[in-house]
């Protein structure tokens, strides 16, 4: 079996060619992979929150943790490994409703918070999202490989997908 690179929960790493980026127990947390498919270079972020509330005062190493700051480190590291900015796309998976509470409607729990927290931040890049599967109810595992820029998604009792 090949050797994949772990990505874990509030970090961030990226793989070249043939490599793949894995990360785990996806619950109400986004997974953004992101590649330059020319270049082959692509990047694995496990986002836990969607904003840093003092980016200033927060450690570069915590930014993987949120939405904004992540997705924009991701970005500098895939720019500065040799990906263009103009050619990267991502896919989306997670975001899903893990704890329903008749308090907080769905549209204002963490998971939903996430993903569009993600999706605004990907907007303002003009990075565009070329498949998803978010939200509903039920945790997930995700492989990306960058090279073909599939995204292959596990989830315990149902048949893997790739988008």
């Amino acid at each position: 079996m090949q050797e994949m690179i772990v990505v874990n929960m509030a970090d961030l790493k990226l793989a070249r060619g043939k490599q793949k980026l894995i990360t785990r127990d996806l619950g109400s947390c986004v997974a953004v992979a992101m590649r330059d498919p020319e270049k082959a270079i692509g990047g694995l972020l496990h986002v836990m929150l969607p904003e840093c509330s003092d980016p200033e005062n927060t450690g570069v190493e915590t930014y993987p943790k949120y939405a904004d700051t992540g997705i924009d480190l991701m970005i500098k590291q895939m720019v500065l490994a040799g990906a263009s900015k103009n050619r990267l796309t991502a896919k989306l998976a997670g975001a899903a409703h893990m704890v329903k509470t008749e308090f907080v409607p769905i549209s204002e729990d963490l998971s939903s918070r996430n993903l569009e927290a993600v999706k605004r931040r990907l907007a303002k890049y003009q990075i565009p999202i070329v498949a998803m599967e978010v939200e509903d109810e039920y945790p997930r595992t995700v492989v990306f490989e960058p090279e073909r820029g599939i995204l292959q998604i596990k989830t315990i009792g149902r048949a893997d997908r790739f988008i």
